[in-house]
């Protein structure tokens, strides 16, 4: 490919702004990745066997932090890029007043918290279920065993995905609505 037709193929971003979308795509990849971290080695505590038992094995790792480290880091490393460029499409394109980085940051950890209250709050309802004989708050074909420790963990789990998509959309639409009331 010609350099004549590599640079038709980019976004019309100025360098400066290359370098502010590489920003968002780094640093939110990042706190997504840190919060997955502290999510996976909490709930490796509480049921080890929730990842090594139920989780296909990538690296041969015995110690069960470095565990949960790789699974966070694994599952979440490209869905937090392209949260990071999502997020700075919507901070920055368009012809609204620009948001950058560290406001949108900055807006984005209560809905971080948000979403792991969430989970770790459906969890809980999910042992209190299987302590009185209960189904699960979620379709048992998602639960890979019927014991205390999975019901609680798949429990987070399965709620932390469906926050993260639902409060990630609801946390753009936020920022796109700070930008129009900015403008």
């Amino acid at each position: 490919m010609t350099p004549e037709k590599n640079r038709q193929r980019r976004l019309p971003l100025s360098d400066g702004e290359r370098g502010e979308a590489a920003l968002f795509v780094i640093g939110f990849a990042v706190t997504i990745i840190l919060w997955a971290c502290a999510h996976d080695l909490y709930l490796i505590g509480v049921e080890p066997r929730h990842f090594t038992v139920y989780h296909r094995s990538l690296l041969p790792l015995s110690n069960h932090a470095l565990l949960a480290l790789q699974y966070a880091t694994v599952a979440t490393l490209g869905p937090g890029m392209v949260f990071g460029a999502i997020t700075f499409a919507v901070c920055r394109l368009g012809r609204w007043s620009r948001l950058g980085f560290w406001p949108a940051w900055l807006l984005f950890l209560p809905f971080v918290a948000l979403i792991e209250a969430a989970a770790l709050g459906v969890g809980h309802y999910a042992a209190h279920r299987f302590e009185a004989g209960l189904a699960p708050p979620y379709p048992e074909a998602l639960y890979p065993d019927s014991t205390a420790g999975i019901a609680y963990t798949q429990s987070v789990n399965i709620t932390a995905y469906l926050g993260a998509a639902l409060f990630g959309g609801l946390y753009q639409l936020v920022l796109f609505l700070v930008r129009l009331r900015r403008a």
